[in-house]
C-alpha cells in the first residue's frame, strides 16, 4: 500500500527533512499547506488548554472566551482548507462507532446532574473530535503526523524555556504538593502539570522513534533525547511505564507476522495496563495481605468513591461531565471524603466516563477509539510496517495511560485528542488499504481480459 508522505515543502527549507522515504504524489494540493496549519492550530488550542484555564477552577478544562474563539475560527480554517474536497458526505467524517458513541453522550445530558456543564464539555469535545476527523479524512497521512510532531516539539521547546525564564511556572511549587500526584521541584514547563507535560513528551518519543526516517537522523536523536530528558525530570511515571509498553508494542509491530502480531499486541496491551493499574492502585502490595483502605495509595482512594458511586448507578451515571467540579451538587460530597473531595479528575479515563455515562457508554467510547481502531490496525493485510508501528504504539500509550490519567472522550485534553487522531488514521490507512486492493484487482482483471483475447486470436486465425 502506497502512504502519500511526500516531505513537507517547510521541513526542506529548515533542513529538517531527509531523503523522502516514499515518493512524492504527482499532483500538488494547494491547500495541503492549509490543512496542515490547521493541525498545528488546533494542537496549540489542546496544548494550552490546561495554562490557559490555570487561573480559574485548575486544571478542569472550563471554557473561556479565548478559547472558545480560537476553537470558531480553528474549525473556520478546517472547513477552508478542506472546502476544495469536502462534500456533504465527506464532511461527516466520523466513523458510526464513535457517532454512536457520541449519541449516547449527548442523551446523558437529559439525566445529567448538571446539564449546563454537561452540554458545553460535551460541546468541546464533539468539536474537537470533528475537528480532528475532518482533518485527518481531506489530508494527506504526513501532513498530519508531520503536524502533530512539529506541534509537540514546539511545546517541549517553550516548555524548556519557561523552566529556565520563570520556574515558578515551570515548575510544581511546594504549594502544589497539596495535590497528591504532584510535589514540588517537578519539571512541567507551559503545560500546567507535570503529568500533561510526561504525556506530551512520551508521545513525542514514540512520533520520532516510528515511521520518521524521512527526518534527518541527527534531528531525530536530538528531539528524543531532549524530549527523554524532560520526561524524567517531570518524574510523570505513567507516561514513562506506557512508553515502554508502547515501544514494545510498536516493535512488534514491525518485526512480527501479521498473525502473530494480531494476538500478542493486545495481549501485551491488556497485561501491561492490568499490571500499572495493579501497582498504582496498592503501592504496598506486597506488604499487605488483607484488602483494607490503608492499603490504598491516592489514586486507590479516588478508585474507591467512583466504584462505590458506579454500583449505585451502573446503567445511565451523573450525565457526561457532570461529575467532577460541578460544585456543591457532585456526587462526590456524598461518596468520597478528604482531599478526595477537592480534586477534579478521577486519574483514570475508564472510571471517570463509568461514573458519568455508565457502563454501556463506557463501552461504546472503548470500542469506538480504542477496539475499533486495534481492529483496524491489526487486521490490515498491506498496511506498511513503519505506519502502522506508529499508530498502535500511539494507541497502546493512549490505552495504557487512561488507566491512571483521564484522557477517553476528555474534552480537548491531549490523550483524549489524540485518540481521536489514532481513530482517525487507522481508518484512513485502512480505506487506502481498500483503495490499493480494488486498483489491483481491477488491473488484474484487465490483464487476465487481454491474455484472454490474445490466446482467442490465434484460434480465429487457424480456423
Amino acid at each position: 500500500m502506497n502512504i502519500e508522505r511526500p516531505s513537507s515543502n517547510w521541513l526542506n527549507q529548515l533542513g529538517l527533512a531527509g531523503a523522502p522515504s516514499l515518493p512524492r504524489a504527482a499532483a500538488v494540493d494547494e491547500r495541503e499547506g492549509a490543512r496542515s496549519a490547521a493541525v498545528i492550530v488546533l494542537m496549540v488550542l489542546v496544548l494550552l488548554g490546561p495554562i490557559m484555564t490555570f487561573g480559574g477552577v485548575n486544571l478542569t478544562s472550563e471554557g473561556t472566551v479565548e478559547r472558545q474563539i480560537g476553537y470558531a475560527l480553528t474549525v473556520a480554517l478546517a472547513l477552508y482548507a478542506c472546502f476544495p474536497k469536502i462534500t456533504r458526505f465527506s464532511m461527516v467524517s466520523i466513523p458510526v462507532t464513535t457517532v454512536i458513541a457520541f449519541a449516547w453522550c449527548f442523551a446523558s445530558v437529559t439525566w445529567a446532574i448538571d446539564p449546563g456543564s454537561s452540554i458545553r464539555r460535551l460541546g468541546l469535545t464533539a468539536a474537537v473530535a470533528w475537528t480532528v476527523f475532518v482533518l485527518v479524512r481531506h489530508s494527506r497521512y504526513g501532513t498530519v503526523v508531520d503536524g502533530l510532531r512539529w506541534s509537540l516539539v514546539g511545546a517541549i521547546i517553550v516548555s524548556y524555556l519557561v523552566v529556565v525564564i520563570d520556574p515558578s511556572i515551570g515548575l510544581h511549587t511546594m504549594i502544589d504538593s497539596a495535590i497528591p500526584t504532584a510535589k514540588g521541584g517537578q519539571w512541567r514547563g507551559v503545560l500546567a502539570h507535570k503529568n500533561f507535560a510526561g504525556a506530551v513528551c512520551a508521545l513525542c518519543i514514540l512520533l520520532f522513534v516510528f515511521d520518521a526516517k524521512h527526518l534527518r537522523t541527527s534531528v531525530r536523536a536530538v528531539v528524543i533525547i531532549g524530549a527523554a530528558f524532560f520526561l524524567i525530570q517531570s518524574q510523570s511515571k505513567t507516561s514513562a511505564g506506557m512508553l515502554g509498553l508502547a515501544a514494545l508494542g510498536g516493535m512488534m509491530f514491525e518485526t512480527l507476522s501479521r498473525r502473530l502480531r494480531a494476538y500478542l499486541i493486545p495481549i501485551t496491551t491488556l497485561l501491561g495496563s492490568l499490571i500499572w493499574l495493579a501497582t498504582s492502585a496498592y503501592a504496598d502490595f506486597l506488604t499487605t495481605t488483607v484488602l483494607n483502605p490503608t492499603a490504598f495509595t491516592g489514586r486507590g482512594q479516588i478508585w474507591s468513591t467512583l466504584l462505590l458511586y458506579a454500583a449505585d448507578n451502573p446503567v445511565f451515571g451523573a450525565g457526561f461531565g457532570s461529575f467532577w467540579n460541578i460544585q456543591g451538587t457532585s456526587p462526590v460530597f456524598l461518596y468520597g471524603q478528604g482531599y478526595v473531595t477537592e480534586i477534579t479528575v478521577g486519574h483514570s479515563g475508564y472510571l471517570d466516563q463509568l461514573v458519568t455515562v455508565g457502563l454501556p457508554g463506557l463501552v461504546l467510547m472503548v470500542v469506538a477509539v480504542m477496539i475499533w481502531p486495534f481492529v483496524k490496525l491489526l487486521s490490515a493485510a498491506s498496511l506498511p510496517g513503519p505506519a502502522g508501528a506508529l499508530m498502535v504504539s500511539l494507541l497502546m500509550f493512549c490505552i495504557g495511560h487512561n488507566v491512571t490519567e483521564s484522557g477517553l472522550f476528555e474534552r480537548d485534553a491531549i490523550i483524549s485528542t489524540f485518540l481521536f487522531f489514532v481513530t482517525a488514521l487507522a481508518v484512513k490507512l485502512a480505506q487506502n488499504e481498500t483503495g490499493d486492493a480494488r486498483k489491483k484487482s481491477s488491473g488484474d482483471d484487465v490483464m487476465r481480459a487481454i491474455r484472454t483475447r490474445t490466446k482467442a486470436a490465434p484460434a480465429r486465425g487457424n480456423s
